[in-house]
């Protein structure tokens, strides 16, 4: 019975061993894990998988330094743990709520030895992908663990988180001026809302070139009620208009005529609307002159920036350093794009093949599902271009000329489209503009 007893204690003993090192052996062979992390405002949510899918740790920390590096010693940690040879993280791109732990984990010493690797992802991507794992749920936990998974399957084809750039300081002030000029462009389209309440006809009769000229602006700051001009005397508004147009009108007395002809044709507002209005009208002034001086300050920083970089895009006759320093700067390192169609994708000037069967689209939709910014540079400067340079001009026109409707906007997208071929040419070769180059 002794001996029994024993061999079955041995055997046991063994058995369990060899368990140990089989479970061992499972955690040796992870080789990578996968880090997805949810960011907001307050927190970031942080989930981490293996290669199998399986959830290895979580955890909740504050949107901060010292939350990210509670963060930073979990995931050295588990990679310990698991004698993990490398480490992939991503965030979905949340604002500016995710630029910090990505910027952070970028330039962690002890994440290196883990060959670290970094994704940021399309929220739209994690939203589709979301369907698959059949999470109905939405919640951040959740989100984190779409994240990662999104990324244990994606991480091959998907591009690296650039970080530290040197061209990100531009890239905020060339954004930030985006936004200046979308809300000048807001309060003029708010101020000829008003305008029309004061002055119902001035848009229609048009009696100055410039509604935000020196002159239409003094008349309109001026002169509360369209009564105001009616009654006025000829020979004094003559006066007046030569005196704010610095005797610049051939015919002044012309202009006199047409203003008269606005008060006439004008809705009257009583008296006590009329000074409301007026009074929105000289603040909204107020506001577009501010924005333009901002703008103005703006242009002259972003000029002196981009003396720090070589490039060659302020070559091209219509292109200035504003637009050079806008498509520059959502570009970046021109070897990160393997050919000129990867800079039309990601500016959204590709167009969308729909095809089914034998059924084969004529209409193709542009993708907007891009950087809206790249884009914007981009077809304002081939605006430009096609005013003040002969070759985009020409292509512009021939463009203008094959159909009959959208003339303009798909003349103009196309000239852009032939642009970002130039833009690529030159980043990469970093040789001056040549009319009419062969680009290769």
């Amino acid at each position: 019975m002794c001996l029994l007893a024993t061999c079955i204690f041995c055997a046991y003993s063994y058995a369990r061993l060899h368990l140990q090192s089989v479970e061992r052996g499972w955690r040796y062979r992870i080789m990578k894990l996968f880090i997805g992390i949810d960011s907001s405002q307050k927190n970031n949510q942080c989930c981490i998988v293996d290669h199998n899918g399986n959830k290895v740790s979580e955890l909740r920390v504050s949107n901060d330094l010292p939350g990210a590096q509670k963060m930073q010693a979990l995931i050295e940690h588990k990679a310990s743990e698991f004698y993990v040879t490398e480490l992939k993280a991503a965030t979905e791109a949340s604002s500016m709520y995710d630029f910090h732990i990505l910027e952070f984990l970028s330039g962690s010493q002890t994440l290196t030895k883990y060959n670290l690797k970094l994704y940021r992802f399309n929220p739209r991507l994690i939203k589709a992908f979301k369907q698959s794992l059949k999470i109905r749920d939405k919640t951040d936990p959740n989100d984190a663990y779409a994240i990662a998974e999104y990324l244990r399957f994606q991480s091959e084809k998907a591009e690296e988180y650039r970080a530290k750039l040197d061209h990100l300081p531009l890239q905020r002030l060339t954004r930030f001026r985006c936004h200046l000029v979308s809300q000048l462009v807001r309060e003029r389209n708010y101020f000829l809302n008003q305008l029309f309440l004061k002055f119902s006809a001035f848009s229609k009769v048009k009696p100055f070139s410039d509604t935000f000229g020196a002159t239409a602006l003094a008349v309109i700051e001026e002169f509360m009620t369209p009564d105001a001009i009616a009654n006025a005397d000829d020979e004094e508004l003559i006066q007046f208009v030569i005196k704010h147009g610095k005797n610049q009108f051939p015919n002044p007395e012309e202009i006199v005529k047409e203003l008269k002809y606005v008060a006439r044709e004008s809705y009257r507002l009583r008296p006590q609307l009329a000074e409301s209005v007026h009074r929105i009208l000289c603040l909204s002034l107020s506001n577009i002159r501010a924005l333009k001086s901002s703008l103005k300050e703006l242009d002259d920083t972003i000029s002196k920036q981009l003396n720090a970089f070589s490039i060659t895009l302020t070559s091209i006759k219509g292109i200035g350093t504003v637009y050079a320093a806008g498509i520059f700067a959502e570009i970046g390192d021109i070897n990160c794009f393997s050919s000129e169609s990867q800079i039309a994708r990601l500016a959204g000037l590709a167009w969308i093949r729909h095809q089914s069967g034998n059924f084969e689209a004529e209409t193709r939709r542009l993708d907007k599902q891009s950087n809206k910014y790249l884009r914007y540079y981009l077809v304002e400067a081939a605006d430009s271009l096609r005013r003040h340079n002969p070759e985009f001009s020409a292509y512009y026109q021939k463009k203008y000329a094959e159909v009959t409707k959208n003339q303009h906007k798909r003349a103009l997208v196309l000239t852009a489209r032939k642009l970002v071929r130039l833009v690529d040419y030159l980043l990469r070769t970093n040789k001056l503009y040549q009319p009419n180059i062969i680009l290769t």
